[in-house]
């Protein structure tokens, strides 16, 4: 069975991708898992038994206090619960407890609240920015003021280097959901101008699935980005896919940060990210 992880702080912010990853685990007919990542300091006084008898206090606690938060999304959602397994992860690193978990588990998709973030948040990174230049486990990015709607409408950007893999894997997220997709190529003036028509009827033979074409031309008094929110706000879908270089070195990232992690910053919509699959 298909597994769906969605992280918690218990924070109020964090509701908004436990409510999506609820929906959407229902609507694949996965299994939910929803993780809580958590580290103690060892006062260096303390024994070793005695840590751990607080450690088990803590976390009994904490299973309590998850337990009941979790019920009152169900209760604002209106919605009986599903089956879902609720987990607690010791870990210094949340980002690395998280991508741990996912990859051993064998999970799906990684979801998880995004904030917009500042410019001291921007430099030093966020969990949700991290998870998508790390996880090579696919990351569902829910903005934390997201209210739920259908996953109807699925906006795939690509660069068409390699849109035949990705697209499937696009189409693959889309057809248990029902939803429709369109792949977005934002094309300079220069580039080969695609004949919709055959192109649509080809993608769909790849595919078995529908898949619309769209070629908006690039803007160049606008960043990639802008283009990108332009074309959101022209056909309005309900999430946008991107696929993500993970390669690039530490000082490629610092200065040039990648689309998808970028928009995770500030995007109105759910993202989902792809791991983008070097050409060997």
């Amino acid at each position: 069975m298909e597994k769906i992880l969605v992280t918690t702080d218990q924070s109020v912010n964090s509701k908004a991708a436990i409510r999506f990853a609820i929906k959407l685990a229902k609507k694949r007919k996965a299994q939910l898992i929803i993780l809580h990542v958590y580290h103690l300091l060892k006062p260096f006084k303390w024994s070793d038994h005695a840590f751990a008898e607080y450690t088990d206090t803590y976390v009994k606690k904490t299973v309590e206090e998850l337990t009941s938060f979790i019920a009152g999304i169900y209760h604002d959602i209106n919605e009986p619960e599903i089956n879902h397994q609720l987990v607690l992860v010791s870990n210094i690193d949340v980002v690395d407890g998280i991508m741990d978990y996912a990859n051993k588990h064998n999970c799906s998709y990684i979801c998880i609240s995004t904030r917009g973030a500042g410019t001291f948040a921007k430099i030093f990174g966020t969990h949700t920015a991290k998870l998508i230049s790390s996880s090579s486990v696919p990351v569902l990015s829910i903005p934390s003021s997201y209210h739920l709607k259908e996953l109807s409408h699925i906006l795939y950007a690509s660069d068409i280097t390699d849109y035949e893999n990705e697209l499937k894997k696009v189409v693959d997220f889309a057809r248990p959901l029902k939803a429709t997709v369109a792949m977005m190529h934002i094309s300079y003036p220069y580039e080969f101008a695609f004949d919709k028509e055959l192109a649509e009827a080809t993608l769909k033979k790849k595919t078995a699935y529908q898949v619309a074409l769209l070629t908006p031309e690039r803007d160049i008094t606008r960043t990639l980005l802008e283009d990108i929110d332009h074309a959101i706000k022209l056909c309005k879908p309900s999430l946008l896919v991107l696929f993500t270089h993970q390669s690039r070195s530490m000082f490629e990232k610092l200065l040039f940060p990648s689309t998808a992690e970028e928009y995770s910053f500030y995007g109105r919509i759910p993202l989902l990210t792809f791991n983008k699959q070097e050409e060997q």
